[in-house]
């Protein structure tokens, strides 16, 4: 298989290209650090046409909410315009896109939200217009070695973080938010699967995460990791709960937050 990636230099996607070139597929990855800026027009088609992928794993994004608020024209650059330009490219030859989004698409009430929920609306389209084979995941928190967290995105690598250096870290509203958390080798396990299925999960928006077993609240992850920490005003678009359906077939996360690497 032919893999394009784009955001290959990210958390996800450098999961991502590693477990591809573990199982011997050829990649070509794509990312804003190493120079390509998919928000920019022609550049997604050049790729395509030059490396005729058999698909496309669309990572590409920007990646907090509370920056989203801050910098809303960013966001729809880095979120809206590469999908776009990433989907148009996928449309010259039908190539199948595996588009990752977000839980928050479901309310749309940051510019971060409205930013993925406008990538899929146009996923959707590009699919009913064109044909193209599309597949929308709305993972909620990832998690996992190697992430870069901080007080923007990332909460989990951040909390993690201020554990090891001591830090006191900053709770949003009462702490008692809950998010199912989604250790990130389930969430590729899932990704590779809708690769070797396309048909199977084409044309549908799949709600995942961690599940009911790994649902915790900021609290929760605070007491477990012995942190300091102060109340703090609550964030914009901050919703109470957030559970994946995890009705994907096939497929159910196996990776337990307690038993982690990572929050060990």
């Amino acid at each position: 298989m032919r893999a394009l990636v784009t955001g290959s230099a990210g958390f996800v996607g450098t999961h991502l290209v590693f477990a591809l070139g573990k199982q011997g597929h050829d990649v070509l990855g794509l990312d804003l650090k190493g120079g390509t800026d998919l928000g920019e027009t022609g550049v997604a088609f050049a790729s395509v046409l030059d490396w005729k992928p058999d698909v496309i794993f669309h990572l590409a994004s920007s990646c907090s909410t509370s920056g989203s608020i801050e910098r809303p024209l960013e966001t729809f650059h880095d979120t809206v315009l590469t999908a776009v330009n990433v989907l148009d490219a996928a449309r010259l030859r039908k190539t199948p896109v595996i588009l990752t989004s977000s839980v928050k698409a479901r309310d749309g009430e940051t510019p971060y939200g409205a930013a993925k929920c406008m990538a899929e609306t146009w996923a959707r389209e590009i699919r009913s217009m064109y044909g193209v084979p599309v597949v929308i995941n709305r993972p909620g928190t990832i998690y996992g070695p190697g992430q870069d967290g901080s007080e923007e995105s990332g909460w989990i690598a951040w909390f993690c973080k201020a554990r090891r250096d001591g830090l006191q870290v900053t709770i949003n509203g009462d702490g008692e938010q809950v998010r199912d958390l989604l250790h990130v080798s389930d969430y590729i396990r899932l990704m590779l699967l809708q690769a070797r299925h396309i048909d199977q999960f084409d044309g549908r928006v799949w709600d995942v995460g961690g599940g009911d077993e790994n649902a915790v609240s900021v609290n929760q992850i605070v007491r477990h990791l012995g942190l300091s920490y102060h109340n703090g005003p609550n964030r914009p678009g901050d919703a109470r709960v957030y559970i994946g359906y995890n009705d994907a077939p096939g497929w159910q996360p196996e990776v337990r937050w307690w038993q982690s690497e990572t929050l060990a």
